[in-house]
């Protein structure tokens, strides 16, 4: 019966996080292409809104993947604890391809007012510090549960 639970807690999962990092940014890249302020259209100068939006799907479908047999795994398992490191590495990747897809300098215009460009990449950084900290913490959840998988087992045949 624990199988099952970890399968639905998988499929759970995987939507979370297809509609986290799949839906809401192409949702969010299209209205902000299709923006208009005080009845002003913006003209954005940014071409590659399909380069965007293949590596947000590209990615995005990556790390829904991981996160199914990350969170299918049976908790404090060493499968768990790498699934977890590699959607992390995953989730790093994914940050990253915002980075150089462009979508950190968005430009445009506004008609009778001018230029403007909106720069995240420190946003963008910050995130990458936190996931850093984030692989440390995995790393050290592999070494633990390694070292200790006999007490795991032991609390698990209690349970």
């Amino acid at each position: 019966m624990g199988s099952v639970k970890n399968m639905i807690r998988g499929l759970i999962f995987t939507a979370v996080y297809v509609v986290v990092t799949i839906v809401i940014p192409l949702v969010t890249f299209s209205l902000m292409f299709n923006l208009v302020v005080q009845g002003l259209p913006l003209d954005f100068e940014q071409q590659d809104f399909q380069n965007i939006t293949f590596w947000v799907v590209a990615f995005g479908l990556i790390v829904s993947g991981c996160a199914f047999f990350t969170f299918s795994s049976p908790k404090k398992s060493i499968r768990r604890a790498t699934f977890a490191l590699i959607q992390v590495l995953v989730n790093c990747l994914y940050i990253w391809s915002y980075k150089f897809s462009g979508a950190t300098d968005i430009s445009f215009v506004i008609v009778g007012f001018g230029d403007m460009t909106l720069n995240i990449q420190q946003m963008i950084l910050v995130y990458m510090g936190i996931y850093f900290l984030t692989i440390i913490l995995k790393v050290y959840d592999i070494f633990d549960f390694t070292i200790n998988r006999e007490k795991i087992r032991e609390g698990r045949m209690k349970a």
